[in-house]
């Protein structure tokens, strides 16, 4: 089984053209680097995301480059830290590029960054390095699953109240706006689950609000090659308080992947499901007492999906829905999602169209 990591298939240079940035920002960057780490290794990472460039930097550390505009919040990574420990790498803003008082332009400004380097290979590596041990796989994908369920429980135990978040982040404070543009303009195959949820986005703001991670996709998931525990989750960039449950629209990337271009669910993915709901109702024995609240929870899942899914990114302006033909992979997703999951073979219906109250009920069920 390897342990390398792939490279992302995202060109370095890329980043700096669409940034906008001048031909020479890259020289300056790893002239930065070296003049601060001397002695130190440095190489770009193999993994590159859309909102920056990222270096190792020796076997522990990261600098990690960003625009103003995709800059991180250091202080809630630190919440970050606090509340999930080792999974959170500490990140430390080292400055801002250029630094000359005189350049007042901020589109051509970088943040730097200083982060501990986790351990671990991304979830995208580990599913290609594991692909043909079925048996271990199925074990590894319960693992991962669980550990996810755990991930926010440990959030719940951490919760505020709606009123006790200030400021809220760019998601938080702005969800019944989100939800009625969702309601207004998205297809309308996917109006009637929408449409569910603005009678009920009283009690979903009315959940305890916990720290959501913000971008769960599987290349910012590392996991251990031995065992398949999650080590560690990378890129807080988007991390913010939300009602709890809203930041689960995550399970949904565990309970499948991208073949062939197209998200496909796993054989065992109601399997997967149910594990899961049956690990946050363990462990948080409120919502166990409390069905209402519960079906709340699945409710937020759900508004969750519709949050990273049914909005478009547009290089961060998130202020549109996702429209047929220009925005074909999310809305790939969404139908894999939300229309066409098959919660059980003789059912044929997907789990996010079924009556609240019986959502309730689902983790009881055993396979």
């Amino acid at each position: 089984m390897t342990t390398q990591p792939r490279d992302s298939g995202v060109s370095v240079s890329s980043f700096f053209t669409r940034c906008r940035l001048p031909i020479d920002a890259r020289e300056k960057c790893d002239a930065f680097v070296t003049a601060r780490f001397p002695g130190l290794q440095t190489r770009p990472a193999p993994f590159q995301g859309y909102c920056s460039y990222t270096l190792f930097v020796g076997d522990a550390a990261i600098v990690q480059f960003r625009p103003v505009e995709y800059s991180i919040n250091v202080d809630i990574v630190r919440e970050a830290c606090a509340i999930f420990g080792c999974l959170v790498p500490e990140v430390k803003l080292l400055g801002i590029m250029p630094d000359d008082d005189n350049n007042n332009n901020n589109n051509n400004k970088l943040h730097v960054y200083h982060m501990r380097r986790l351990t671990g290979l991304s979830l995208t590596d580990f599913r290609e390095s594991t692909r043909c041990q079925t048996e271990v796989v199925k074990a590894y994908r319960r693992q991962t699953v669980r550990d996810f369920a755990r991930f926010h429980c440990q959030a719940w135990r951490h919760a505020r109240t709606k009123d006790q978040v200030s400021p809220k982040g760019t998601v938080g404070s702005s969800l019944r706006w989100r939800l009625e543009m969702m309601a207004s303009s998205l297809p309308e195959r996917f109006q009637r689950l929408v449409t569910r949820l603005l009678p009920v986005l009283p009690d979903i703001e009315g959940l305890p609000w916990t720290l959501s991670h913000g971008d769960f996709l599987p290349s910012n998931i590392l996991v251990s090659p031995r065992t398949g525990q999650t080590s560690g989750l990378l890129d807080w960039a988007e991390a913010e308080w939300l009602p709890f449950g809203v930041g689960m629209y995550g399970l949904e990337e565990l309970l499948g992947e991208v073949q062939h271009g197209q998200f496909v669910y796993y054989p065992e993915a109601d399997e997967l499901a149910f594990l899961f709901w049956n690990e946050i109702q363990s462990q948080t024995h409120e919502l166990r007492r409390k069905p209402r609240q519960l079906r709340a929870v699945r409710e937020a899942q759900l508004f969750g999906v519709l949050l990273w899914h049914a909005i478009a990114f547009d290089d961060g302006r998130l202020n549109r829905v996702v429209e047929d033909g220009t925005d074909d992979g999310e809305i790939q997703r969404l139908d894999a999602f939300l229309l066409n999951y098959k919660l059980a073979p003789k059912t044929g219906i997907s789990r996010f169209s079924l009556p609240s109250f019986l959502l309730s009920t689902l983790p009881s069920r055993g396979k």
